[in-house]
């Protein structure tokens, strides 16, 4: 049994925000509104959000997550992690 989204398809990555306090529920409906946005999770520490993305290239993706950054107002800080499948 499967739960929870799957990440197996490529290219995906994680976004983990700081967003300032009074901006936090407005951000995370403008990120569920972004079609390559999975889901827009709270958690507590070392940040607000996590959000993971995907796209149908990774040149759609680095637009995708710029494009957050710029424009989802109250994002105080960011960091992306580009998920990557490894075959063993």
């Amino acid at each position: 049994m499967i739960e929870g989204p799957s990440y197996i398809e490529e290219p995906f990555a994680f976004m983990f925000l700081n967003v300032q306090p009074r901006d936090l529920e407005q951000a995370r409906k403008a990120l569920l509104n972004i079609p390559h946005v999975i889901s827009a999770d709270f958690v507590f520490e070392p940040c607000d959000l996590i959000v993971p993305v995907r796209a149908k290239n990774n040149v759609d993706l680095e637009r995708v997550v710029s494009s957050i950054h710029y424009d989802v107002s109250g994002i105080e800080e960011a960091q992306t992690t580009f998920a990557a499948a490894m075959r063993i």
